[in-house]
């Protein structure tokens, strides 16, 4: 009977195993491909949803496994605990959030890739699941490489035929930068098991897939990425020498003179005038790209220096422990703001709306804290550092195809890590997958020699002293009845009850928020055909899958607004600034104020809406409407200011002239007030403000004339 049982959980566990194994090469192959049509962002939502789906489902058939192997088990890797230090902070940020609702939101994409981490080093530890998974991400890394290919030159489904330029190469991400971002994971392990493989076939394959990806990067002239894949290429070159040494060159040495020679030719197809580089060519296109003018002075990269900028700000007001976790995108145009209000910000940096800060050590600092970006690095630390001694104890097959491995998984998190000092690719769901299942293949590579195993974790797990200790394999304390059977296996029936509950309702929560957004879609189409009361009903529907959809209450808000219902438009203002920070709102908010009689709050809002406007033109109207709002306050001085701001910007702004004739009026200033009243006329003689303007003049005549003569009057 004891046999039979152990039997049956062997062949349970087997199962559960390979249904993990199974979710992993799921997510690396729908993550990338997911997308969905009836979404205003097509892409990345459905990829979040199919990378949070299979992680939970994962997670689900690791708790099987558990159950059915009635042990309780944890490996002990030397990036647990940074990991779950990450974790904790990312969870703890909710207390201190700005806006705690947004950061909920935002945890299940965070936490997903570190579970993923601890799903891979607690299940995947036979060569031939690590094998699967390599052969599937570099196999539909080469389809995306193909696919770019196709959409360079025209070749794509007629729904994508609205992007042009360097924006039709974008795979199925919807950005180019996005698919750029994708292609530098696989591509650096390509090019290591390239060097490393002995069979001919599957070195035909991998320079294939080189070749397809490498010409995917290249038409995308993304040049953070070019940046990553090229620092990651010179990283995984001194690991093989420092592995191999001169062997490293002997054995390639072929390869070698032939990139030295591709080398050379791009070299002179850049330097020197030829067909292949005129105008409108990729080589042009590239050469214009990565020209000093527009490495220095290009509108991106000053966009980008202006994120920076307030990005720091946000990091001078919580530098401790950040303002939590996804707030970049809720605070970014409060602190642009402020950033622009600052000497000549406004006309030095483009403006723009950043929902990240396109460098993600600086994101992490201003969402997490010092003590949130120093987690991070300690477990960028702790990884370099592992992988480093691997390479040095692992005791390979003559092929070197495990050292090959590691050195393409380091290289591919090198690419990622050099790239997100000028992109985002740890916010993309697809790169999110790859770089934390690099982090832990690498661990588990060397699970299929447990000698190896051994040696490498007998160097690198230590307890407080500089000894050597032996690595053994730690299992938690089980539980046993006197009869021997396992405390688990009581309530295995009910747990597995438990589990599928939980996976069910996780699912249906991140599946929540995708739902929302696809009544949102149809909500805009409704407001295309200008059917309010249906937007409105649509929307609501919306909301009660995602209370959290700030958009929504705002779109909501905007027809109620337009419709003359205040009270009610307010209402739907107020929770719509919880969760976004819309441009238009601090102007919406301050109409109805004025509309209500609320002249304080309404000049709090009409400042906040200066300062979020594009443009210096779209200025003007706030201005004056502010300085009349002063008016009715009868803060002179403020009115008086407000009006003379907008003039700064333009001096024939006939609203502001206008303005300040009652600015003066009311202190007796009559010679200003005729002056601007002047003004009026000259510069709008047929308005009604000019109208006006004669009827006031002609009123301060005749004043005059009523008013007794002064001394310096007679003769």
């Amino acid at each position: 009977m004891d046999k039979e049982k152990a039997i049956t959980i062997e062949s349970n566990s087997s199962f559960y195993t390979k249904a993990i194994e199974i979710t992993i090469i799921a997510l690396i192959i729908l993550t990338p491909l997911a997308f969905y049509p009836y979404l205003i962002r097509m892409f990345n939502p459905a990829k979040e949803l199919v990378f949070e789906v299979l992680v939970i489902i994962g997670l689900s058939f690791w708790g099987f496994r558990i159950l059915s192997k009635e042990e309780i088990k944890f490996s002990h890797t030397p990036l647990g605990l940074p990991i779950l230090s990450f974790i904790a902070i990312c969870v703890l940020s909710l207390l201190w959030s700005s806006s705690p609702f947004i950061s909920l939101k935002e945890l299940a994409l965070f936490l997903a890739g570190p579970l993923l981490y601890f799903i891979v080093t607690n299940n995947i530890n036979d060569e031939q699941q690590i094998n699967y998974i390599i052969n599937a991400l570099l196999i539909i890394g080469g389809l995306f490489g193909i696919y770019g290919i196709l959409q360079y030159n025209g070749i794509d489904f007629s729904f994508w035929t609205h992007n042009i330029g360097r924006q039709k190469v974008f795979g199925l991400f919807g950005n180019v930068n996005y698919f750029a971002e994708y292609l530098i994971v696989p591509l650096p392990l390509a090019v290591s098991l390239f060097f490393v493989r002995r069979n001919k076939f599957k070195k035909i394959l991998l320079l294939i897939g080189i070749l397809t990806m490498g010409a995917s990067l290249t038409v995308t002239i993304t040049r953070s990425s070019y940046l990553g894949f090229g620092v990651s290429l010179i990283f995984m070159f001194f690991l093989y020498l420092a592995r191999r040494g001169k062997n490293f060159i002997k054995e390639n040495k072929k390869i070698f003179i032939i990139i030295l020679a591709i080398i050379i030719l791009i070299t002179f197809l850049f330097a020197l005038p030829n067909p292949l580089n005129k105008p409108g060519t990729v080589i042009s296109k590239i050469k214009g790209r990565i020209s000093v003018v527009q490495l220095t002075q290009g509108s991106s990269i000053k966009r980008r220096i202006a994120i920076w900028k307030f990005t720091a700000l946000m990091i001078k007001d919580h530098p401790l422990l950040g303002s939590g976790l996804g707030t970049f995108k809720y605070n970014s145009l409060n602190y642009q703001a402020k950033f622009f209000d600052q000497g000549e910000n406004r006309h030095l940096y483009p403006y723009g709306f950043a929902d990240e800060a396109h460098n993600e050590y600086l994101q992490l600092w201003a969402e997490l804290g010092i003590i949130g970006l120093g987690i991070f690095i300690w477990l960028i630390i702790s990884y370099f550092s592992y992988g480093l001694k691997l390479l040095k104890k692992i005791r390979d097959d003559g092929s070197g195809y495990k050292q090959g491995i590691i050195i393409g998984l380091m290289g591919a998190v090198v690419a990622v890590l050099v790239d997100g000092i000028f992109g985002y690719p740890l916010h993309l769901p697809a790169t999110i997958v790859l770089f934390w299942l690099a982090l832990g293949v690498t661990v588990v590579v060397t699970g299929s020699s447990k000698a190896d195993a051994e040696e490498i974790n007998a160097t690198v797990i230590k307890k407080g002293t500089n000894k050597k200790i032996k690595a053994k394999k730690v299992t938690e304390k089980q539980g046993r009845t006197e009869d021997g059977e396992s405390n688990i296996y009581r309530f295995k029936p009910l747990l597995y009850i438990v589990i599928i509950l939980l996976t069910v309702f996780l699912c249906v929560t991140v599946a929540r928020p995708f739902v929302a957004q696809t009544y949102w879609f149809y909500a805009n189409k409704e407001i295309e055909n200008k059917n309010w009361n249906k937007t409105i009903k649509i929307n609501e529907k919306a909301l009660k899958w995602d209370p959290y959809l700030g958009q929504v209450y705002y779109d909501i808000g905007k027809i109620l607004q337009n419709k003359g219902i205040y009270n009610l438009a307010l209402e739907y203002f107020e929770k719509a600034a919880k969760y976004v920070d819309h441009p238009d709102l601090p102007q919406d908010f301050a109409f109805i104020y004025l509309k209500k009689g609320l002249l304080d709050k309404a000049t709090i809002k009409l400042k906040q809406a200066i300062s979020y406007q594009r443009d210096e033109k779209s200025m003007l109207p706030l201005y004056s409407e502010l300085g009349n709002t002063y008016v009715r306050l009868k803060s002179d001085n403020e009115a008086e200011t407000a009006f003379k701001n907008a003039l700064k910007i333009d001096p024939n702004y006939v609203n502001s002239h206008y303005g300040l004739v009652g600015v003066y009026l009311r202190s007796n200033q009559l010679e200003e007030a005729q002056e601007e009243l002047q003004k009026v006329i000259e510069l709008a003689p047929d308005s009604r403000e000019a109208q006006n303007a004669r009827e006031i003049m002609q009123q301060i005549a005749q004043e005059k004339l009523k008013a007794p003569p002064t001394e310096t009057d007679n003769p």
